[in-house]
């Protein structure tokens, strides 16, 4: 099995304190995987990678987490306060109210973000991957 994320897995390794409890992640099991498939059969193959790989957690010393399950607004009590179309589902957060995710009604795997402030969607037109080497802050020569 080739690894999509060794580049990245390789940055963190450079770039985080081993020692920080706050960049500990938990790589998937093959049940939890086969349980978000179950329920998102059209979740992104790149995040599954990304939890299989390097895992569910923060990175960077709380820069931004990534779930190890998908969520919506009412998940986390949030329905209340902002309108959102009910086929989009998060991965993350950056720690400042803003989630990531998903909009599967456009079923592209491309990322959008729900910015708390506006309580609106903003469209990356990203992949997972590049969307998340973004949040890693990795240049394009795999630098920070």
């Amino acid at each position: 099995m080739s690894l999509q994320y060794n580049l990245e897995t390789q940055f963190l390794k450079k770039v985080e304190d081993p020692n920080n409890i706050t960049n500990k992640r938990e790589i998937l099991t093959d049940d939890q995987i086969k349980s978000i498939l179950e329920k998102h059969p059209k979740i992104p193959k790149d995040y599954i990678a990304y939890l299989q790989e390097i895992g569910s957690g923060n990175f960077r010393e709380c820069k931004f987490k990534v779930h190890p399950f998908l969520f919506d607004l009412e998940d986390i009590g949030l329905e209340d306060h902002y309108e959102l179309k009910s086929n989009v589902y998060f991965f993350g957060d950056n720690y400042c109210g803003d989630f990531s995710g998903f909009d599967f009604d456009n079923n592209d795997g491309n990322v959008v973000e729900f910015w708390h402030e506006s309580g609106e969607l903003y469209y990356t037109n990203q992949s997972f991957h590049t969307y998340i080497r973004e949040q890693m802050q990795i240049d394009e020569n795999e630098n920070n």
